[in-house]
């Protein structure tokens, strides 16, 4: 990708931040690091960020507290976030099912990173034990209940970015390719 475009779709965002949106296992973290260094923004991991803050990991506080206090912590972290300029953020997975956050997240550019549910799958099941909500049954009957119940809202993001098995910059492009494409022209 020509380094102009890039140059150019930093010029005219004008640094408004980027949310990341996806299911579980679409590559937001990696990906989001990726594009953070390509626009010469900053990165944040809301996850990670929330870990760091309470000292326990996502697992734990949904074991201790439950979702909703876990949900509550995420809104609050993502108040924090919009305060700051050109900030590349990637969320929880189910960030958007509480309708507060959209009027945070529209505050930005809102990409959704949808992945191949089969890619999605195999990534994830390593990943189970650090999956609060895939640990209640089968795999896939799981994954896929998640997906149809947030499919909607995902589809409110300001751009879909559908993904295969490219690598992480190939997806960091597209998303620039996407916002040049659909937020410049």
């Amino acid at each position: 990708m020509e380094k102009s475009i890039i140059e150019k779709t930093v010029k005219v965002i004008r640094g408004r931040s980027i949310f990341l949106i996806g299911m579980m296992g679409c590559g937001k973290s990696k990906t989001g690091l990726k594009l953070a260094e390509l626009l010469k923004y900053k990165y944040v991991d809301l996850d990670s960020l929330i870990e760091k803050l309470v000292k326990k990991s996502i697992n734990q506080i949904f074991n201790d507290e439950g979702e909703d206090a876990f949900r509550e912590l995420e809104t609050n972290c993502l108040k924090e976030t919009i305060k700051i300029p050109s900030l590349v953020i990637s969320t929880g997975g189910g960030i958007v099912t509480k309708s507060e956050n959209w009027g945070i997240l529209r505050q930005g550019i809102i990409v959704w990173i949808d992945i191949d549910k089969a890619i999605a799958l195999e990534r994830l099941k390593s990943e189970i034990d650090k999956r609060p909500l895939l640990q209640r049954g089968n795999l896939s009957d799981l994954y896929i209940s998640i997906l149809k119940s947030r499919e909607n809202l995902y589809s409110q993001a300001d751009l879909r970015i559908k993904i295969k098995k490219e690598n992480v910059e190939e997806v960091a492009l597209k998303i620039i390719n996407a916002i040049h494409k659909e937020i410049i022209n």
